[in-house]
């Protein structure tokens, strides 16, 4: 019995050595644990607030300047860490139309610029600071999906982003007169749109866009309209026309966005065919077109594939990297 007792006492020590020297290894597992997975958590919320800033920034550079970037790349900083404290470095611009945010650690509590490792300490790492970083650039479409396969002369573009509601008539006679001449004989502004669909993808880079002949636009096109309505939508703008009926064409110069109010058309069906604005230029009878006005608008839409394009009111954003 003493012998049993003498080696339970014995097994005794050698569980204390063994557990004195799995703790550190031990501690070295919950450092990955706990300490990597707070560094991962706080680069998370770097890069949030990075991609936020530079959208933010191509916005506002787009719009009215970029004379805003450092406070702007500080307030989207803040906002997206889980402790309101990062710090946003003064965004540079790499490229024309192109912004770069970067963010990195800082504490609330303290100002620090690292993160403190309370457990990696015990393995020789006891603080550490992470950064991210976004691009993001803006311009103006030159190529992108558009929801009507309608064109308009550039000539009805300029004066009128001012908000006031305007009749884009797409009648037997343009609006006016393109820089090339005459608007296509029997063209009504309309394209053609991808087969069973209304929308397309609309390329300014292409030579010709063809032009679908006639006044009447596709019944494809009535739950569109529906869902138009107070919208604002890219109109492909032309500087250019030729051909006649289905060998007509138009040249894409780039796009303009429309807020839409209201529409008179021939065709698809009856519930898409009309929608009156009565605070805008009549459109009855004989008349076809659509009621809105002109807007400056800025887009994250990603079927916006061309940043390129001219300068006509519209304008998109987008994460480069």
């Amino acid at each position: 019995m003493r012998r049993v007792m003498h080696r339970l006492r014995g097994d005794e020590g050698s569980s204390s050595v063994m557990f004195a020297l799995l703790l550190i290894p031990l501690l070295g597992f919950m450092a990955i644990a706990l300490d990597v997975g707070a560094l991962y958590a706080e680069r998370a919320q770097l890069q949030n607030g990075a991609d936020a800033a530079a959208l933010a920034i191509a916005q506002e550079c787009a719009g009215v300047g970029c004379g805003e970037a450092a406070s702007i790349a500080s307030s989207y900083a803040d906002a997206n860490a889980n402790d309101g404290a990062a710090t946003a470095l003064t965004p540079t611009f790499p490229a024309t139309r192109t912004v770069t945010v970067t963010t990195s650690t800082r504490v609330a509590a303290t100002g620090a610029a690292t993160i403190s490792h309370p457990f990696a300490t015990f393995i020789g790492h006891d603080s550490s600071s992470v950064r991210a970083a976004a691009t993001a650039e803006w311009g103006y479409p030159g190529a992108a999906r558009v929801a009507l396969p309608l064109a308009l002369s550039v000539c009805d573009v300029p004066g009128h982003v001012s908000g006031a509601r305007v009749l884009l008539d797409f009648g037997t006679t343009a609006n006016c007169t393109s820089p090339s001449g005459a608007a296509v004989p029997g063209g009504f502004g309309w394209l053609v749109p991808t087969l069973g669909e209304c929308g397309m993808f609309v390329d300014s880079a292409v030579g010709r866009t063809a032009s679908d002949s006639g006044n009447e636009y596709l019944a494809a096109c009535d739950s569109t309209l529906a869902g138009l309505l107070g919208q604002t939508i890219l109109i492909p703008v032309y500087d250019g026309a030729g051909g006649s009926g289905s060998g007509a064409w138009y040249h894409v110069y780039g796009f303009a966005a429309f807020t839409v109010t209201g529409w008179n058309f021939s065709g698809g069906g009856a519930s898409g065919r009309y929608h009156a604005d009565p605070s805008a230029p009549s459109c009855t009878g004989s008349c076809r077109g659509v009621q809105g006005f002109f807007v400056d608008w800025v887009s994250l839409d990603g079927s916006i594939t061309d940043l390129d394009g001219p300068d006509l009111g519209a304008s998109a954003i987008r994460l480069t990297k």
